[in-house]
């Protein structure tokens, strides 16, 4: 895995690849192969990202195109999401992050 992959965490554990900067249009692909294009357009207050962690994704990104990565989610991990993002902070060699998401409660 490379250091500057970004992209959307699913549930159970898959990561989907995204370029910097196109996550957005990434979700909206997303939303449309899960089938849920009307719950979103119904969801008026929520951007297409928002609408994905509140349906339990995590999102890897990089908003400031520095060596920080930022893990946005908005309901617990899964213990697959915890899973990949351990290997994920281990192989950029951020192994106190990574320890970090093997915590139960995180």
């Amino acid at each position: 895995m490379e250091n500057g992959r970004y992209g959307w965490l699913y549930p159970d554990g898959r990561f989907r690849e995204s370029d910097w900067g196109t996550h957005a249009e990434e979700a909206q692909e997303i939303i449309r192969e899960a089938g849920c294009g009307q719950e979103f357009a119904r969801s008026t207050t929520l951007n297409e990202g928002d609408f994905l962690c509140f349906r339990g994704f995590c999102l890897i990104h990089n908003p400031g195109r520095g060596n920080h990565v930022t893990v946005t989610h908005v309901r617990p991990l899964t213990r697959k999401q915890r899973e990949f993002l351990c290997a994920y902070f281990l192989n950029r060699g951020e192994k106190r992050l990574a320890e970090r998401y093997l915590e139960e409660e995180y």
